[in-house]
């Protein structure tokens, strides 16, 4: 099966890491295989100073990787593009990607709530759908006449992910 790929933006607080928590529970419930990219324009680091894996890195090691039973994690010392990253990603039936707004080839759906009154991130017209707390008529006066889903319709916004690839 070849893999589907969705990403949702938002500003902070919209609701977007939540609502992939949820995808992402659901349909690993229901045996599908499931892969994450989270985008950090903040800067990362995974390791603590002093710790083995911390020590290599700042020894100058390129790539650097722990292993347990449960987990193994590979830090690669350079900055990756979004495709690069997705192209390593085996063995899964759907990726969501969180972040990557300037990324215009994979279908976007933009999460908004009117609390943050931040709005949208994004052309409207981009996105494959807006999963919100506004309704359809409010939309419609900010010009989006696309699909559009209610914040906590979990069944709904899953199967329009299972159609959009």
């Amino acid at each position: 099966m070849e893999k589907e790929i969705v990403k949702f933006i938002g500003y902070s607080g919209s609701g977007k890491t939540t609502l992939i928590e949820k995808i992402v529970k659901k349909l690993s419930t229901d045996g599908f295989r499931v892969a994450t990219i989270k985008h950090d324009v903040h800067g990362l680091d995974i390791d603590k100073e002093g710790k083995d894996s911390y020590r290599y890195s700042e020894a100058g090691a390129m790539y650097s990787c722990v292993s347990s039973p449960e987990l193994t994690v590979i830090k690669i010392h350079q900055s990756l593009s979004l495709n690069e990253i997705i192209s390593n990603i085996k063995d899964v039936d759907l990726i969501i990607v969180e972040g990557y707004s300037s990324e215009d080839k994979i279908p976007t759906i933009e999460v908004s709530r009117k609390e943050t009154g931040k709005g949208f991130k994004t052309d409207l017209q981009k996105c494959v759908a807006i999963v919100s707390d506004y309704n359809e008529n409010e939309l419609s006066k900010l010009g989006y006449h696309g699909k559009y889903f209610d914040i906590n319709d979990l069944d709904s916004i899953i199967s329009f992910i299972r159609t959009i690839n």
